[in-house]
């Protein structure tokens, strides 16, 4: 064989290869950055409408809960079949999406029940399994990334495990404010749910410090993170009077949103970076 054959055969290996690798970016035909983070919500989006339903059937009657309510469910569901249009390509990702469909049949019905204590307590129940069946679609869209071609250098699985990270105290934000609320409308109930809020307030705390120190953040997500600290601060000071049930629920409420609002811009900016590696 000629050396310009040698060559020519060279170059078209190459560009197959890139082309396989530039395909394997995506999770259908969205980037798997977007898609980690559009799973990623659905965690979030469990524990906001548990939270919202709880407190209503508490009995704070205020319209922005059931508008918050009203939204999330309808942006759970949309996002679904987001995730389900796109994972065409994945058998074991349609058979998490399947399960998922299964256990939010069951939540959307209850969430849109008359709240009060017997139905409040079925959310509650009902909750955690429409997390754990959320993440591990997450779980399973972030393994499916690591196949990309690392030759490239236009991929870094690391990065999508920080945004997973992020994203993940979204939740975790939002399931503090759903467990303080459980303690307190079942009482009888508070040690079993007062465990769950100790467990949720030091992984919420522990990847604080994770993401402080990653090496892809930007000013802007340092700014970020330092104001969501100033936040959290008032909790880590009295982390014993929060866990005992010593903080207003409302405040709890609106601060429990303010994290969980801030960590989405955080994980966006993420993705932003993710992009620009590409």
């Amino acid at each position: 064989m000629s050396t310009l054959k040698k060559v020519y055969l060279l170059i078209c290996l190459t560009l197959v290869t890139f082309k396989i690798s530039a395909q394997s970016q995506k999770f259908g035909s969205i980037s798997y950055n977007k898609a980690v983070n559009i799973s990623g919500k659905q965690r979030m989006l469990s524990q906001k409408m548990s939270k919202s339903y709880l407190l209503l059937a508490y009995g704070v009657n205020n319209e922005e809960i059931k508008k918050e309510l009203s939204s999330s469910k309808f942006i759970f569901e949309k996002q679904l079949q987001i995730i389900k249009d796109n994972a065409e390509g994945s058998t074991a990702t349609k058979l998490l999406i399947k399960n998922t469909e299964k256990i939010w049949e069951k939540f959307k019905r209850l969430i849109q029940s008359e709240p009060n204590l017997a139905n409040a307590k079925g959310v509650l129940n009902l909750n955690t399994d429409l997390l754990k069946s959320c993440h591990a679609i997450v779980l399973q869209i972030e393994s499916m990334s690591g196949y990309s071609n690392k030759f490239f250098n236009n991929y870094d699985q690391e990065l999508v495990i920080v945004i997973n990270k992020s994203g993940k105290q979204r939740m975790l934000s939002q399931r503090l404010g759903l467990y303080y609320t459980a303690c307190t409308l079942f009482p009888k109930n508070k040690s079993e749910y007062k465990k769950v809020l100790e467990d949720t307030f030091k992984e919420f705390d522990n990847a604080i410090g994770y993401l402080l120190i990653n090496s892809y953040n930007t000013t802007e997500s340092e700014e970020e993170i330092g104001e969501i600290m100033r936040i959290w601060e008032t909790y880590v000071m009295d982390k014993a009077g929060f866990i005992d049930g010593g903080f207003d629920l409302v405040d709890v409420y609106t601060t429990t949103n303010s994290l969980t609002t801030r960590f989405n811009k955080v994980t966006g900016i993420y993705e932003t970076v993710a992009k620009n590696k590409i």
